[in-house]
């Protein structure tokens, strides 16, 4: 499962004339293990299946709107 989570905003206006917006900068807090997500989930069905992932990968941005860069981390299969 990948999880994506908006982090920018835009806004109507901005010093480039054309829209714009800012990053967000609100905490995220997540569990590293045992992530349960069956309360999100509707189907009975599918609830019946676990619905518990551990974090493997996170892809990080550094920077603003307009420019930055990204980092990943991933564990390493094997340990």
């Amino acid at each position: 499962m990948i999880i994506s989570l908006k982090r920018f905003k835009t806004s109507r206006s901005s010093k480039y004339g054309f829209g714009g917006g800012q990053k967000l900068d609100t905490l995220v807090d997540f569990p590293l293990e045992a992530l349960d997500m069956a309360p999100f989930v509707l189907s009975k069905k599918q609830k019946s299946a676990p619905l518990i992932y551990d974090l493997f990968a996170v892809s990080n941005h550094f920077g603003s709107v307009g420019f930055g860069h990204y980092t990943a981390f991933g564990k390493n299969p094997l340990n």
